[in-house]
């Protein structure tokens, strides 16, 4: 009876576990059946090309840009042109010398900086006569 008891218990076991991987099987197959409903809410198609084509007519996607013709380009370019330059907020000449005399003063001392740098590479080379 020992064993009777011990082979009811192993077929029960392998139910359960069957019963288990069943259960996960369906869960699997549910959320992947919710991740697909929420993939065609998002992107409004099936994955398919037909799909595909018939979301991007239904959101019209691209809106096509009316062709300027040329005479009309021609007679509203100076006027966006002038548009545009008034725009620009233009440095006083104050703020322009102060700007010019930094970048004088930067231009020398890289230029004291890199003669120096020369300078010693020059002798290094000298001593350990390489040149």
């Amino acid at each position: 009876m020992d064993e009777n008891k011990k082979k009811l218990t192993k077929e029960e076991k392998a139910k359960i576990k069957l019963e288990k991987i069943e259960a996960k099987k369906q869960e699997k197959a549910e959320r992947r059946k919710q991740f697909e409903d929420l993939f065609k809410e998002v992107q409004g198609h099936d994955g398919t090309q037909e799909g595909k084509i018939k979301a991007a007519r239904a959101k019209k996607v691209k809106k096509h840009k009316d062709k300027i013709g040329f005479k009309k380009a021609a007679k509203e370019a100076p006027v966006k042109f002038l548009k545009e330059i008034n725009k620009i907020k233009w440095s006083s000449r104050e703020n322009l010398s102060i700007k010019f005399l930094w970048v004088i003063v930067f231009i020398l001392i890289f230029g004291v900086f890199f003669f120096a740098v020369d300078y010693g590479l020059q002798h290094l080379f000298v001593e350990l006569k390489i040149i």
